[in-house]
């Protein structure tokens, strides 16, 4: 029965913990050497120390060196590298 319920939970924006999301990006760090980008669509700036992937609300821009794009789908971004800074553009 849980399983539904997350279901129905995604449908209607909200995530897996039951948190409305509202159409924002959902990003996840692993220290500051991996980042996973969910809600992404399309990258507008691509060098070894500064990364900007576009998203419907806003622009994530991501600082540091050796960073490189290792997966990108449709909607989703990874990015691993040395992280300095992460900034949100509106």
């Amino acid at each position: 029965m849980q399983k539904n319920k997350n279901r129905d939970y995604q449908k209607d924006g909200y995530n897996s913990v039951g948190m409305n999301i509202g159409g924002v990006p959902m990003i996840e760090m692993l220290g500051n050497r991996r980042i996973t980008l969910e809600g992404s669509t399309g990258i507008l700036l691509y060098e070894s120390e500064n990364i900007k992937v576009n998203t419907n609300k806003m622009v994530v821009s991501f600082c540091g060196r050796g960073l490189c794009v290792r997966c990108i789908s449709s909607s989703c971004v990874e990015i691993e590298g040395f992280v300095t800074k992460v900034e949100f553009l509106t």
